[in-house]
């Protein structure tokens, strides 16, 4: 969950909307229409043109809507720290207006990952599949913090001093929120398809313990508790970096259109 903050690449097919908030509005960015929309969620501080490799990869015609969360690219911003129940209200408004009467097949990395996972949990008439993509759990906090709590701390500190000041308060705000002891226990999930990526790769100097060999494993640990809450779907394997959108755009771009197809199938 790198603090990174990048604008919408424009592509000729792109088209740009707002959608308006309580105090500030969103920016989005569509390429084509299909009958079941795509939608990205960014990893912690990342604007949606993280995503333009995989749309891209999907083609001018996929249906594609990513947008840059509150104070993100050219999204505005209230001012006020938000919370993950915040965050998933404004991912439910770019739903609501960017996919009306459509379901929904949503791709998230990261942070943007768990909150993917939570929308399909609390709105699962709404999500055809998942795509997750090196996602972030509910759990993984408390489990970091029982293998080895000083080195998270020594992480939060250092990334702490390296975020702009409206960034730390919003990590220092789901930091709060995901070190309760009750996301230790996994919810039930949807019966939906979900295609989840793992990266691999333990760092030679790790900046963060998901980098170190203990905190992969655990990370990896992390993962296949998700996947279990899930009756199907395929748990995929990769040797790169936490960002394999970017490392590997043509390997998620296969897994939305695998998603994709099984949506097909299922309403053939």
């Amino acid at each position: 969950m790198s603090a990174m903050a990048l604008a919408i690449a424009s592509t000729a097919m792109a088209q740009e909307a707002k959608v308006d908030r309580p105090g500030y509005s969103l920016q989005v960015a569509r390429q084509g229409d299909a009958p079941v929309a795509i939608v990205f969620e960014s990893g912690f501080g990342q604007g949606a043109g993280v995503w333009q490799g995989v749309v891209d990869e999907l083609g001018a015609t996929c249906g594609c809507v990513a947008y840059s969360r509150a104070g993100l690219g050219k999204s505005g911003t209230d001012g006020k720290p938000k919370t993950i129940e915040a965050h998933l209200q404004d991912l439910g408004a770019v739903i609501d207006a960017q996919a009306k009467g459509r379901k929904v097949v949503l791709v998230g990395h990261s942070y943007g990952g768990l909150l993917v996972t939570e929308y399909a949990r609390l709105h699962p008439e709404r999500v055809q599949g998942l795509v997750l993509v090196d996602p972030a759990t509910m759990g993984q906090r408390v489990a970091f913090k029982q293998a080895d709590a000083a080195r998270v701390a020594a992480d939060d500190k250092a990334l702490l001093s390296m975020l702009p000041p409206k960034l730390a308060e919003d990590y220092t705000l789901l930091v709060t929120q995901l070190d309760e002891p009750a996301n230790a226990t996994p919810h039930a999930q949807p019966d939906v398809p979900v295609a989840l990526l793992t990266s691999t790769q333990v760092v030679t100097e790790p900046f963060v313990f998901e980098e170190t060999a203990a905190g992969k494993a655990l990370w990896k640990q992390q993962h296949a508790q998700l996947f279990a809450t899930y009756a199907r779907g395929e748990h995929l394997y990769f040797r790169t970096g936490h960002n394999i959108h970017r490392e590997d755009p043509k390997a998620v771009a296969d897994a939305i259109r695998v998603i994709l197809a099984d949506a097909k199938s299922t309403e053939d």
